[in-house]
């Protein structure tokens, strides 16, 4: 399979779908092989400004049976509770070797397969929000059944929008913790950043500089560098001096044991979800 050439339907454009659909137009995708669905029309209305022929559910009823009939790789982009009712009524409407793409957390791939027994190119994967400028990463989980050029058209999917690995099932929840809800995690980073900056006595301004800038500059050595962070933030940490009382404080309380907590937490969750 060449993506180039295959019919892509989106159901369902919300904060991740919108990102690898927006990242797939930046890559060149030729928009008549694009299509999607949304819940509102005035959604569908924009995307259909942009070239991507749309329906909304609000207006069509039927619309992700419309959209997915005759598409190669149908790309499942609604809530995980809703997955399960799309996939419903996806069953009997498309093809047999249509691959489903979904990208919701905690619904797995025997769940799936339950509902659409007929399709055997169901595929798991997490993307993450940077996809929208081409810099995601995203982890990719094939049903056994699934054939090598349905994985492969997936991959090549998902490296228009960034890098791709390929894991077991079971590595979904995790990766979704680390990758998937991971620019929440460094927003929320630079958020507290800024706001130990403005305490200081910075202007909002000047502590958006600082900190971002920093951010940015810092992941621009790492990439160029090829040295690993530990190495670069040696360099940075001179004996007796600030930024060694600045590492020494955050292992005090423990950093690493807090970034696992969350990760736990956001693991059980997505069980939690599978569960219900």
């Amino acid at each position: 399979m060449v993506v180039e050439k295959l019919r892509i339907c989106f159901l369902g454009t919300g904060s991740m779908g919108s990102a690898v659909l927006k990242g797939l137009l930046a890559a060149g995708h030729p928009k008549e092989l694009i299509s999607a669905t949304t819940k509102s029309e005035s959604s569908a209305q924009a995307l259909r400004a942009m070239g991507v022929s749309a329906l909304s559910t609000e207006s069509s009823p039927d619309a992700n049976a419309l959209m997915a009939g005759d598409a190669d790789l149908i790309v499942l982009g609604v809530k995980p509770y809703q997955i399960l009712d799309v996939l419903q009524e996806l069953s009997g409407e498309i093809g047999k070797n249509a691959v489903l793409i979904s990208m919701a957390a905690g619904i797995q791939i025997d769940s799936m397969a339950k509902v659409l027994p007929a399709n055997p190119n169901i595929i798991r994967t997490m993307p993450n929000t940077p996809a929208l400028v081409g810099r995601g990463v995203t982890g990719v989980a094939a049903a056994s059944t699934a054939s090598k050029d349905a994985l492969d058209a997936t991959i090549e999917l998902f490296e228009s929008v960034g890098e791709v690995i390929v894991i077991e099932e079971s590595k979904i929840n995790p990766l979704s913790a680390v990758s998937g809800s991971g620019p929440a995690w460094v927003y929320y980073i630079i958020e507290q950043w800024e706001k130990v900056a403005l305490s200081q006595g910075f202007s909002e301004a000047d502590a958006k500089v600082l900190v971002r800038q920093t951010m940015s500059g810092a992941m621009a050595l790492l990439e160029d560098s090829n040295e690993e962070p530990e190495e670069l933030r040696r360099k940075v940490t001179s004996p007796g001096g600030t930024t060694e009382r600045i590492i020494a404080t955050l292992e005090e309380r423990n950093l690493e044991g807090i970034f696992a907590e969350s990760l736990r937490a956001a693991v059980l969750r997505a069980e939690e979800i599978a569960k219900s």
